[in-house]
């Protein structure tokens, strides 16, 4: 069980194939009290994101194509670096084989869908034990109120629980708090000692590079706001927090709009939500910038392919070959295209 360590500080990873579903989930564990998330589409997915960094907690749907929940589960029962992880098995529907297959692969809940709040809360309050410490039950106590009290515009009461909790010891989200009410209150210095502080304790808080940037950018100081904003979306990118690293991108562009690696990551995103048009054209503005970069043409030849566009892709694997004869992976696909796939 999760006995020690406090909701704000733990890591999740959400897995289900439907994107809206997922972020509902992701959302009422936010309310919960959790900051730290992956987010898969199916087992293959996450099981390739554990094995690169495991999580203390995994949720994950039933139904999911490549990859479903009870196989996924199996995997990670399986694997000596992630048996012991609480998993979470999300379902429509319930039988008794799979409460008895779950169960012997070691399932730690399953769930009902469509999850209610409640029941979220009070299953992942099961894994976890419950509060097992009077002082860590004070400190979450105090850290929600702040929450609250922030979201509420009540900066004052919520800096002094901040603070609070900081006398007994340092956290990462607690100084992410006092960052965000600092930028709101329009003291930036004081915002930026706090977010770094942050991401010093936590060096992959996304969301605290992100708001860096965001204060660099209010102070007139692009260059800084691109680095910190770039860095931000990376970590989302990296976390399937796709939505999220879009929006963090989407900034830097707005300060820089030459920047050819963010329409590059761009791309991914628009291609991993299969909208390849969209990964085209974003390609595409980054080919503007950079002419003779033969990766931009042959990542444009592959979202081709992938969007019915032959002719096309075809045009770019040659194009990226007179600029590189060596390139081949570029050959590969030339030679895919010639036979027919």
């Amino acid at each position: 069980m999760l006995k020690t360590e406090n909701k704000h500080k733990l890591s999740l990873i959400v897995v289900h194939n439907n994107d809206s579903y997922r972020l509902l989930i992701i959302d009422m564990l936010r309310e919960q009290g959790f900051c730290h998330f992956d987010q898969a589409s199916d087992g293959v997915e996450a099981f390739e994101i554990l094995k690169k960094r495991p999580v203390d907690v995994i949720l994950s749907g039933m139904e999911m194509p490549g990859m479903n929940g009870i196989s996924f589960l199996k995997a990670v029962s399986a694997d000596h670096n992630l048996y012991k992880i609480p998993f979470l098995l999300m379902t429509p529907t319930m039988s008794k084989d799979m409460v008895i297959d779950a169960g012997r692969c070691g399932v730690a809940a399953i769930l009902i869908e469509p999850i209610s709040y409640k029941v979220l809360n009070e299953k992942i309050l099961g894994i976890m034990g419950g509060p097992t410490d009077k002082e860590e039950k004070e400190t979450e106590d105090l850290f929600s109120a702040a929450a609250n009290l922030t979201k509420k515009g009540d900066y004052g009461k919520a800096l002094s629980l901040c603070t609070e909790i900081l006398e007994k010891h340092e956290d990462a989200e607690v100084y992410f708090n006092i960052g965000y009410i600092k930028t709101n209150q329009k003291k930036y210095d004081e915002a930026l000692v706090a977010f770094r502080k942050a991401v010093m304790i936590d060096n992959l808080h996304a969301r605290a590079y992100k708001m860096i940037g965001n204060v660099y950018s209010k102070k007139g100081d692009s260059k800084k706001a691109q680095h910190f904003l770039e860095k931000a979306g990376n970590i989302f990118l990296e976390r399937n927090m796709d939505s999220e690293a879009e929006a963090a991108f989407n900034e830097v562009i707005k300060i820089s709009p030459d920047t050819v690696n963010i329409y590059n990551s761009l791309g991914i995103i628009y291609r991993k939500k299969k909208d390849y048009a969209g990964a085209i054209k974003q390609y595409e503005k980054a080919l503007k910038v950079d002419a003779d970069d033969e990766n931009i043409m042959y990542n444009i030849g592959r979202a081709c392919i992938e969007n019915k566009e032959v002719e096309k892709a075809k045009k770019m694997f040659q194009q990226a070959l007179s600029v590189d004869p060596d390139f081949k992976e570029a050959k590969k696909m030339l030679q895919a295209i010639e036979i027919g796939f």
